[in-house]
């Protein structure tokens, strides 16, 4: 009998959780990591020659929506799995009253792991394309989504909020703040984590950062509307570093209008790296472009981040954001078998934002093979979604 299911040969390694980024052998034995070591022998029922490539534990995506069917809603196996994510998050696409739907009927279809946060609007984004979910603040529930997110621990995280003109309607400040409050006081009521769009707010982001404590999250933090993480200075916002020094997940949630390059280099070249790199995966409007996760790395890679930290943002800290650090995010022995091989490729490639600006790169992501609980699955290999 083989002594591992899937061993992984020849590879480099890179791995935050663990210091390691140098070559090593992985091998996979029921759905689990097995062993590392710098040369593994026995025989194997599937074996991967890695050689002149990159293994990484499989990619976390902590802002994506996949609630298929939805007009926002993406499949997380065609998006997501086939290139090297192996888990996401469902950022707010349900509410309380919605959930059931996404749990019941969407999940159970998907290979990829899904986690949630639970959108204080009851109706989640069923509704965004049409009427801002939370135009009518009677939609936030607070005791309703308390008590769903309670219930369905293994699935929702936290409460997500979105704290923008799209979402509680243009100007309406007393809806973004009543919002906020609630979206806190139903995180509190279920002791879970508060999740905040932050990009196009009606409210000053230093307020909407007060709220948040160690374990919450901020997403779209490379923004380029008013209220961004750069001041009318040109320099970090003091609040802004305050919340990353108390643990408040920092979250790129890119999107494709969410993200504006001049603020990210200028954050990055402050010392102000995100804490998590994510897609904000979903249906754009026509004309917009989404990347996947893998594009996203190479898009910071080449705004200065260093390889470690790019893969750290997108495995041990996004595990950690999520509290799941002693399952996923590592291919410690004995943890989740997710794993992705990954070539880093050269050549000349651009990445755009919505605002016209873009990102010359020398070296990119190429997804080679893609491991989930221990079973090769097929690869993609676009960058846009």
């Amino acid at each position: 009998m083989p002594a591992w299911d899937l061993l992984v040969r020849g590879g480099t390694l890179v791995d935050p959780a663990q210091s390691i980024s140098a070559r090593r052998d992985v091998a996979f034995r029921g759905g689990k990591v097995a062993a590392v070591a710098e040369t593994l022998t026995g025989e194997a029922t599937e074996v991967i020659d890695a050689a002149g490539a990159l293994v990484t534990p499989g990619l976390i995506d902590i802002h994506t929506h996949v609630y298929h069917g939805l007009a926002t809603g993406r499949h997380a196996d065609q998006t997501s799995l086939a290139n090297g994510v192996t888990t996401v998050v469902d950022a707010g696409s349900a509410g309380w009253m919605t959930l059931r739907g996404l749990r019941d009927y969407v999940i159970p279809t998907y290979q990829t792991r899904v986690f949630a946060f639970l959108h204080i609007s009851a109706t989640g984004l069923t509704i965004n394309r049409i009427m801002p979910e939370l135009a009518d603040i009677k939609f936030a529930q607070v005791e309703e989504a308390a008590r769903t997110a309670a219930e369905n621990r293994g699935l929702v995280l936290g409460i997500k909020v979105r704290i923008a003109h799209g979402a509680t309607g243009q100007g309406n400040q007393a809806n973004a703040r009543e919002a906020l409050r609630r979206g806190r006081q139903a995180a509190d009521l279920a002791g879970v984590r508060l999740m905040v769009h932050v990009s196009d707010t009606p409210i000053p982001l230093d307020e909407i950062l007060e709220h948040l404590r160690e374990g919450d999250v901020a997403t779209h933090i490379f923004n380029g509307n008013a209220e961004q993480v750069l001041g009318p200075d040109g320099r970090i916002r003091a609040a802004v570093r305050a919340a990353k020094e108390r643990g408040v997940v920092l979250d790129v949630g890119h999107a494709s209008i969410h993200c504006d390059v001049k603020v990210a280099r200028r954050a990055i070249a402050e010392g102000l790296l995100p804490t998590t790199i994510s897609t904000d995966l979903h249906t754009p409007p026509a004309g917009r472009i989404v990347y996947n996760l893998r594009a996203l790395m190479s898009k910071f890679l080449a705004l200065g981040m260093t390889l470690d930290d790019v893969v750290a943002s997108v495995t041990s800290r996004a595990a950690a954001a999520i509290g799941k650090s002693s399952e996923l995010g590592s291919l410690v022995p004995g943890m989740t078998g997710d794993a992705v091989v990954m070539d880093l490729e050269d050549g000349h490639f651009t990445y755009a934002d919505g605002a016209g600006n873009e990102v010359k790169a020398t070296r990119r992501f190429g997804t080679r093979h893609v491991i989930r609980e221990g079973r090769r699955l097929p690869a993609a290999h676009a960058d846009q979604l």
